[in-house]
């Protein structure tokens, strides 16, 4: 088994460490950009295809450095191969990173900064744009299709942002460009750029869990009272990389919920009512939320083009309530179910089709909030009893 050296080749120039490391190395692993540092003689591995690349370094018996780009711990490769080799086996050599360098330029702490990589990497613009709402600074690598330009067509409806691009870092041909988004919507970056996207005044939500008054409403469009509400999201267990689906979404109000606590999951509303999609926009807009699609359409129609969720609630399907869990039933991946009831035969119905999902439950929720009589005496006036049946499929 060899020794393994991953280095950071920082921006094509090495550190003293990492140079003594490949002048010792018996092999040295890398893309062809990294060549030229190597010295005359060495033998190389091609780093081109990783699998490739593995198979050959596990044939050596002596040291090998295999050199990546900028630091090792960011972005790069280190957690394939601890999964390849074992750990004993791997020391970790640091360079200097793109993100530590464009920093160093526009005269940044990077404390605070959340990092994002859009290279190589699918990258949803309502998780990026959330992120971007709700802090000072966020970090991102760029690639052809992860643009500057792309990532400043994105940030045009957000005010108080400011943008920081450095070009080919550490080259003859660097630049570093300061503006605002509006800038640079036409310029086009080498494929290897890096932003800064700095935020002068982040929007900190009062509270992740609404009360029901801060939700816009119109007639005729139900939303789940708040203190279902909040049974409801703690048994969907949401996490920040959850696809969620809220099926008969209404008001918005569980899918705004989920957004304000999980700003990086991604949310599809799906409601087949126009004047509540539209409402549903209304309400997300309000709660500055860019990471809720509305889909306006019978549920079984568009659920069937959307990304597989790990997450579905029903709040309400018209009709199609076996259809809806049957198409759940067949998704590849788990999925924890959620479906809200109001009345004793969708009740039935519901409890039949989820009775053979594992960990199924189900749970009646009762509450009442208080309300004034008269200046000297309060009552406490009921809502309607709400059924909440979980399981989670496979």
């Amino acid at each position: 088994m060899p020794e393994i050296i991953i280095a950071g080749a920082g921006l094509g120039s090495l550190t003293p460490e990492v140079r003594e490391a490949v002048s010792r190395a018996e092999v040295v692993c890398c893309s062809s950009r990294f060549l030229k540092l190597i010295p005359d003689g060495k033998r190389v591995i091609d780093l081109k295809n990783f699998a490739q690349a593995f198979s050959g370094i596990a044939q050596e018996s002596g040291q090998v450095v295999i050199l990546v780009s900028g630091d090792p711990g960011l972005y790069s490769l280190l957690p394939l191969v601890k999964r390849r080799f074992p750990r004993e086996n791997i020391t970790v050599l640091p360079g200097i990173s793109s993100l530590q360098t464009l920093c160093a330029r526009a005269c940044e702490s990077w404390s605070d900064a959340v990092i994002l990589s859009g290279h190589g990497r699918s990258l949803r613009a309502g998780k990026f744009l959330n992120l971007v709402e709700r802090n000072r600074l966020v970090v991102l690598f760029c690639d052809k299709n992860n643009s500057p330009q792309w990532a400043c067509r994105k940030l045009l409806p957000l005010s108080g942002v400011d943008v920081v691009i450095g070009e080919n870092l550490g080259s003859d041909s660097e630049r570093v460009l300061f503006g605002r988004p509006d800038d640079f919507v036409n310029h086009e970056s080498p494929e290897l750029s890096l932003m800064l996207i700095r935020n002068n005044s982040p929007f900190v939500p009062e509270n992740f869990h609404p009360r029901d008054s801060e939700f816009l409403r119109a007639p005729g469009i139900v939303m789940t009272n708040e203190s279902v509400r909040s049974v409801i999201l703690a048994r969907l267990s949401l996490r920040k990389d959850s696809i969620l689906w809220d099926i008969g979404a209404g008001t918005g109000s569980i899918s705004v919920s989920a957004g304000l606590e999980f700003p990086e999951c991604e949310i599809h509303a799906v409601e087949h009512k126009k004047e509540a999609a539209a409402l549903i926009a209304r309400n997300a807009e309000k709660f500055r939320l860019h990471n809720i699609e509305i889909h306006n359409g019978r549920a079984l129609e568009v659920i069937a083009g959307l990304p597989e969720p790990s997450h579905v609630f029903i709040g309400g399907s018209d009709g199609e309530l076996a259809g809806i869990i049957e198409h759940v039933r067949f998704i590849h991946n788990r999925v924890r179910v959620v479906a809200a009831c109001v009345t004793l035969e969708t009740f039935s119905k519901a409890c039949e089709l989820l009775r053979d999902f594992a960990n199924f439950e189900a749970v009646q929720i009762l509450a009442a909030s208080s309300k004034p009589l008269t200046p000297d005496a309060t009552m406490m006036k009921a809502n309607n009893p709400v059924m909440l049946l979980t399981g989670d499929t496979q």
